[in-house]
């Protein structure tokens, strides 16, 4: 039936003018909205779109355009007419947030136009109550006649677009080598197989699948309350064969963790996500992230384990610390580096008080007393950035990179009990410190 219906509007192409139809969706193509499926050329069950490529899926009588995010659908983005015409039919008041296939749900909230040389086109999946036009009403081209939605047999916020032959056989309205031979638009979207990451983020969280679609609350500081740091992103351009890969750095600069995942198939929408387990709390400090298509750097962020300033992490040229007492520690900045606050956590990341420095070189920062946790980990924000040092007991180091070690030597051996915990911090982490002796 399928290959009737192609060859008798294929015929059809031949006598009717083109129309120069208007885009029927507000926005940019690439950012608010792509192209994910076309019209099915293929014969029998075989996938082909004009263009001779795997953007459509069997028996598929229009055109996808599709948008981000259903945070992006409840913003709004309109749908508008592509030509003249006259409303014949709408349906509305549908549920508009579907997430899972049902064919039997069909186009849900939808609108019909008639146009001249009877051709009718059809505005599928529409936001519940969106709808700007009655049954009648004439419009025009590149008037707003609804909004976007994911109502009826959808899984994603989108416009499903059709073009009709005296509504009864369904035209492409897109040109292609292995489709028409004209194009009915106005002015033609670019047909697209190019790889592009679309949107991608940090969340706490192990997704399901639903739950990316409507994103998670970004993160960038990650806690003891925190059981994974999770990178996913929102994908299109995937040809069967390519690959891609996460790695997840420590703040030292090694890898802690990376994973490959191959394709067996052509994807032009793909959620990914990776997640590792929320890293020790003892692992404080900047991590990043990178991710490769076909072993290219396509995507890079960082993200924070057991602190929360929104501050950027600038190294100190040189420091000079001494420890008072077992309640206070002498801080001396670098030439022109002038103190502004201290906040101290928790090596868990609660906040336990913050100092204010009030523009001094050389400070005085007291230590927390009455507390359960004898590391302590202070934040200083100063006139070229913010610092960031540990405090053990009687031994502090600085988590700032490139700074030499300083070795311990015999009689803080035995000074020190916790001395061999420490060391075996260092071995296990491969983290640069600073001991200060009493």
């Amino acid at each position: 039936m399928k290959n009737i219906i192609l060859f008798f509007f294929i015929f059809f192409l031949t006598n009717i003018t083109n129309s120069q139809l208007h885009t029927p969706i507000e926005g940019v193509y690439g950012r608010e909205y792509i192209i994910v499926n076309y019209v099915d050329w293929g014969i029998s069950f075989t996938i082909k779109d004009g263009n001779c490529g795997t953007k459509s899926y069997n028996g598929h009588q229009g055109t996808d355009f599709v948008i981000r995010s259903f945070p992006l659908m409840d913003s709004g983005i309109y749908v508008l007419a592509v030509d003249t015409g006259i409303v014949t039919f709408t349906q509305d008041g549908l549920f508009d947030r579907n997430m899972t296939s049902v064919p039997s749900l069909g186009l849900g909230n939808y609108i019909a136009l008639k146009h001249s040389n009877l051709l009718y086109t059809y505005y599928g999946h529409l936001k519940k109550y969106s709808l700007l036009v009655s049954i009648g009403d004439t419009v025009l081209p590149g008037q707003r006649i609804a909004k976007i939605g994911s109502s009826g047999n959808s899984t994603d916020p989108h416009l499903h677009f059709e073009l009709w032959y005296d509504s009864s056989y369904f035209i492409d309205p897109f040109k292609g080598s292995c489709g028409n031979s004209i194009s009915y638009w106005k002015n033609t979207i670019v047909y697209d197989t190019v790889f592009n990451i679309w949107e991608s983020g940090l969340i706490n969280f192990v997704p399901i699948l639903d739950s990316l679609r409507e994103r998670g609350t970004p993160r960038e500081y990650f806690h003891a309350s925190d059981n994974y740091v999770t990178y996913w992103n929102l994908q299109y351009g995937i040809k069967n064969g390519d690959s891609t890969r996460i790695e997840w750095y420590k703040p030292n600069g090694s890898l802690h963790f990376k994973y490959t995942n191959y394709y067996s198939q052509d994807w032009h929408f793909y959620y990914y996500y990776s997640y590792i387990p929320r890293p020790a709390m003892s692992l404080v400090g900047k991590w990043k992230y990178k991710y490769y298509y076909n072993n290219n750097e396509v995507d890079t962020g960082h993200f924070y384990i057991g602190l929360n300033v929104n501050l950027k992490e600038k190294s100190l040229k040189k420091v000079t610390y001494k420890i008072i007492s077992d309640s206070k520690i002498e801080v001396i900045l670098p030439q022109n580096y002038l103190g502004k606050s201290a906040t101290i956590y928790s090596l868990t990341g609660k906040l336990i008080s913050v100092q204010n420095i009030e523009n001094q070189k050389n400070f005085k920062i007291k230590l927390p007393k009455n507390e359960k946790s004898s590391v302590f980990l202070i934040r200083i924000k100063h006139s070229e950035g913010v610092a960031t040092i540990k405090v053990v007991n009687y031994i502090t180091f600085l988590l700032i990179p490139n700074i030499p070690n300083k070795p311990l030597d015999n009689s803080l051996k035995t000074v020190f009990p916790i001395w061999r915990t420490i060391m075996a911090h260092i071995k296990n982490y491969g983290e640069k410190f600073i001991f200060v002796k009493k």
